[in-house]
């Protein structure tokens, strides 16, 4: 794998920016001209499709399509097992973003969405000044990534006022594509927004599977109040497992780099280590995104996914094989970290 650079892989990052911007639009947006990022990247998909001489896309809804309805490779050149089988930039039933499509939007120089998040993050930390109050209001964001029936006055009680006053302009009203037949609902299995029927079922943005996937719903859309998508697919998402990760490591778990969600692992042999909680669709794209992080700070970075992920072995095979040569990147599942990390006042095994 030579990382992000590889042409096709760049090209593909950059139809799934456009498809990100034009779900973000106004629904004005809807009539031309299409958001620019996602006119531009049809016009290279054309150009690319020509001069390979395959089949091109001919409007910007005809390249909807194809993201809804073709994996990308299809349409694309890029290197082999980069996505895993049949994916999709476009749900096919629920007509949405996947988590792909924010994944890839994330990778390389011109990533934005996880780098959105990233910023959102940063600017609440210089507001709360200092790691404790900070910690309270991410928390709470993980806890909350939508407000499916918004009291204020819940809100306003002390135990959750100051947190509140520092987060709440992170929090705006359902997309309007969301509610339908006048109900907007929320998946209990990830926190996240949800649809009831899709065609196949319902769907949610966490992709829950179905014995997981359980709706709740508010019959007042313009009473819900959501975090933005970043926050969601890149905070609140793997939050939730980032939690249980911490509540094993107890105080011997301390932010490094708190935009990142980087964390530091208690250290016995005098070298740097930390661990950041990832949940994604896409094993390279996920290893790329990791070596980048791990060079930036340089520092030993475990990244820890939930279980069943780990579980997968084509999913580790695919990550441990993206990641570039001495990459200081290593893939554990909750279980393996928490074997191998010592807790308060306990010794474990390092290897």
């Amino acid at each position: 794998m030579t990382g992000t650079d590889h042409p096709g892989i760049e090209l593909l990052t950059a139809v799934a920016r456009g498809v990100l911007d034009l779900t973000a639009a106004p629904p004005s947006t809807f009539r031309l001209p299409y958001p620019s990022s996602l006119q531009l990247a049809l016009d290279r998909v054309v150009l690319d499709a020509l001069l390979r001489r395959a089949p091109a896309p001919r409007s910007v809804p005809d390249l909807l399509s194809w993201c809804r309805g073709r994996a990308p490779e299809e349409w694309l050149s890029l290197p082999g097992d980069f996505l895993v089988p049949g994916s999709r930039l476009i749900h096919p039933d629920a007509g949405e973003p996947t988590r792909t499509c924010a994944e890839l939007a994330s990778l390389g120089p011109d990533g934005v969405l996880e780098q959105e998040a990233q910023s959102l993050l940063a600017r609440l930390s210089d507001s709360c000044g200092g790691p404790a109050r900070f910690a309270q209001c991410r928390d709470f964001l993980i806890d909350r990534p939508v407000l499916l029936r918004f009291d204020p006055m819940e809100l306003l009680q002390p135990s959750l006022a100051h947190t509140w006053r520092l987060v709440k302009d992170l929090y705006g009203p359902v997309p309007s594509h969301f509610p339908s037949e006048g109900l907007v609902h929320c998946c209990s299995g990830c926190g996240l927004l949800a649809e009831a029927d899709t065609g196949d079922g319902p769907w949610c943005e966490g992709g829950c599977a179905p014995e997981v996937r359980k709706l709740e719903t508010s019959h007042r859309p313009g009473q819900t109040r959501v975090l933005p998508l970043a926050l969601r697919l890149f905070l609140a998402l793997p939050g939730r497992t980032e939690l249980k990760v911490r509540a094993h490591l107890g105080t011997r778990s301390g932010p490094l780099v708190t935009a990142l969600g980087v964390h530091q692992i208690p250290a016995h042999d005098g070298v740097a280590r930390a661990y950041q909680v990832q949940d994604r669709e896409q094993p390279v794209p996920a290893a790329l995104r990791a070596a980048e992080v791990a060079a930036a700070l340089d520092v030993r970075l475990d990244v820890v996914v939930p279980d069943d992920r780990a579980a997968n072995p084509v999913y580790r095979r695919a990550f441990e094989w993206a990641l570039p040569a001495g990459a200081q990147v290593r893939l554990r599942s909750v279980s393996e970290f928490a074997a191998h990390v010592p807790t308060d006042g306990t010794r474990r095994d390092h290897a």
